[in-house]
């Protein structure tokens, strides 16, 4: 085994004699061509796609941008403007209810799911799992759904009031339940509940078999070995849930297009209406105070929590425990016999 990893790392391009298995060899001049060559289209595509748009929004902020005749400096006038502008806070206020809704029901919700899942038999839990997997179009789903939540024919209407004989639904047209209908669609279809399972079968039996001899229940194996075991992959899907969220568009347009007075307006949407108005140095500005809000999230996020379950919790205070005196040390050293 040593001999052939000693073989293998000779055989690399740019090893020297006398160098030992504990080295990185170095790459040779052809090899590094090479690699920045299969590097440079994701580099481009990323320069392109990625950095450029954004350090655009924030020039185009500082500016009075407009599609015919000269574009001007005008500092932080755009952001004095959005800053000002009372719809502004409730495009915020609306996103932060839509994401808190969305994260506690298409992402804590799946977690409870997945892991009652995993008790199942083996063949029922691979139907749910190509149930949970089913490939659907987001637009297509939301127009049939526009259709379920019509308080005249809808099909959530029949079953509110000839099923359960309660009175007519407003659903869609009520500022209290928009936020919560339009995060329903995807508690059905849609979460990730199917990376969840595939995390819980990752998990080495033996755990649980170890849990159970010390006399540990079904909670408690789900609180200790479970929860802790999917902490990266739910730390992952976190963050992308919270930026996926924050950006919500497609939805609040289609179905209610930020209405009933503006009870379903995201920031994406009253960012949308920016730009329908020509004011695009606005909508830059509207995108820039939502890119900082959710990088301050993430950072936050990222900073004080920890998402490997075997390293040491992070704690906010860190106090530093007084260095002991050699008196101390004497007296709390064991004596021996």
């Amino acid at each position: 085994m040593a001999i052939s990893q000693v073989e293998e790392a000779r055989a690399v391009p740019g090893y020297r004699q006398g160098d030992t298995t504990a080295t990185v060899p170095r790459l040779s001049r052809r090899r590094r061509i090479e690699s920045w060559i299969f590097l440079f289209p994701a580099v481009l595509f990323q320069l392109s796609w990625g950095w450029y748009p954004l350090i655009m929004a924030f020039v185009i902020s500082f500016t009075n941008a407009r599609l015919k005749g000269d574009i001007h400096y005008t500092g932080l006038e755009s952001y004095r403007r959005v800053w000002n502008d009372p719809l502004t806070a409730q495009a915020f206020r609306v996103t932060a209810i839509y994401a808190g809704l969305t994260i506690l029901l298409t992402f804590v919700l799946p977690i409870i799911v997945a892991i009652l899942l995993m008790e199942m038999p083996r063949r029922m839990l691979r139907v749910m799992m190509l149930l949970w997997f089913i490939p659907l179009s987001t637009i297509s789903s939301i127009l049939v759904f526009r259709y379920m939540y019509n308080t005249q024919y809808g099909v959530f209407q029949w079953f509110a009031t000839d099923v359960l004989h309660l009175s007519p639904q407003p659903f869609l047209n009520s500022s209290s339940q928009v936020n919560f209908w339009l995060v329903f669609p995807g508690l059905l279809f849609f979460g990730p509940g199917l990376i969840y399972m595939a995390t819980l079968q990752s998990i080495p039996q033996s755990y649980y078999e170890a849990a159970e001899i010390e006399g540990a229940g079904f909670w408690r194996k789900i609180w200790t070995i479970s929860i802790p075991r999917m902490r990266p992959v739910i730390s992952m899907l976190l963050i992308f849930a919270l930026i996926d969220s924050s950006q919500a568009f497609e939805q609040q347009q289609v179905l209610t297009e930020g209405g009933p007075g503006g009870a379903s307006r995201t920031v994406v949407l009253y960012l949308y209406t920016f730009i329908q108005q020509l004011r695009f140095a606005d909508a830059t500005a509207l995108g820039v105070y939502l890119f900082f809000v959710v990088m301050f999230l993430v950072v936050v996020y990222r900073t004080f929590l920890n998402d490997d379950p075997d390293a040491p919790r992070k704690s906010i205070l860190r106090w530093r425990s007084p260095k002991r005196t050699n008196d101390e040390q004497m007296v709390t050293e064991p004596v021996g016999d």
